[in-house]
């Protein structure tokens, strides 16, 4: 089995996932869960983790001429040697998107000093850097790959937990950064 990406219009993720199905292949887009602002302060809502980006399995060569044709398909995602295959990182990305069945919860979070450490959530068996921590806006920025790799980094939604910290919380965590506004 091997899997790919499509770039496609934003807002028609639905419809190349729905041409991808009927062809056979399993697809998705994955969501997460996001924080709005609105005047009733920060609300959670649904959104697409990578707006424009669709991922599918296939167990043989996909059919990319009647993908190709699919009118929200803009480019079949390729590394620089033409490969289409994920590998690397992002291979381990979607491993770990499907893991969560392509939607992307809340991870908890506590303080410990100036870090975050997490304690809860999809992000804590993560294996990736923390890079940046928007405190107002609740979401961390996720280091996915290097390299090669076709995605590189991702924001996704914390919560703070109350609760004592200590170095047992930071041996549990698998990743942890210095909080940033």
């Amino acid at each position: 089995m091997e899997s790919y990406c499509l770039f496609c219009k934003s807002g028609q993720e639905g419809l190349v996932i729905d041409l991808l199905t009927r062809g056979g292949y399993d697809a998705f887009s994955p969501l997460a869960v996001r924080n709005r602002k609105d005047e009733k302060g920060l609300r959670r809502t649904k959104a697409r983790l990578l707006p424009g980006y669709v991922f599918f399995d296939a167990d043989k060569e996909p059919d990319w001429d009647t993908i190709r044709r699919c009118s929200g398909v803009l480019k079949i995602l390729r590394y620089e040697d033409g490969n289409p295959s994920l590998h690397g990182d992002d291979l381990a990305f979607v491993k770990w998107l499907r893991r969560y069945e392509g939607m992307i919860d809340v991870s908890q979070v506590v303080k410990v000093g100036t870090k975050i450490a997490f304690v809860g959530g999809p992000l804590i068996g993560m294996e990736a850097k923390v890079l940046k921590v928007n405190k107002s806006r609740k979401t961390v920025q996720i280091a996915l790959g290097d390299g090669d790799a076709i995605f590189r980094n991702i924001w996704c939604t914390i919560e703070y937990i109350e609760g004592n910290a200590d170095l047992d919380v930071l041996h549990q965590s698998s990743e942890q950064t210095e909080e940033r506004s």
